[in-house]
């Protein structure tokens, strides 16, 4: 039975670069999304849900002007609303369980 809020299943601290680290978390209508990022830049915190590198018809990485690749991810929030909710949420419950990220 789905619960009433967020569960955060599992964390794992990575700090690299803008990256803190990856979380694991069980939405209350029973949906469990691993590998979520969560990210800092300026004092700030959010998530970002799982994503893959972008490939061409060939297989090959696709890459930025940079020479980065590019990713994308099939899970997308319907409304910047429920993203910045959604971080908010995921960021508070990481600080809850884990202390100051």
């Amino acid at each position: 039975m789905a619960g009433s809020s967020m569960q955060l299943l599992d964390w794992k601290r990575i700090d690299k670069g803008a990256l803190v680290g990856r979380a694991t978390v069980l939405l209350p209508c029973g949906l469990q999304i691993s590998d979520i990022g969560i990210f800092t830049r300026d004092g700030e915190f959010w998530s970002q849900m799982p994503s893959e590198p972008m490939r061409d018809a060939g297989g090959q990485i696709i890459k930025d002007e940079r020479g980065k690749a590019r990713y994308r991810s099939p899970l997308k929030w319907s409304t910047k609303a429920l993203q910045d909710g959604f971080s908010q949420k995921l960021v508070e419950l990481i600080q809850a369980e884990h202390g100051a990220l």
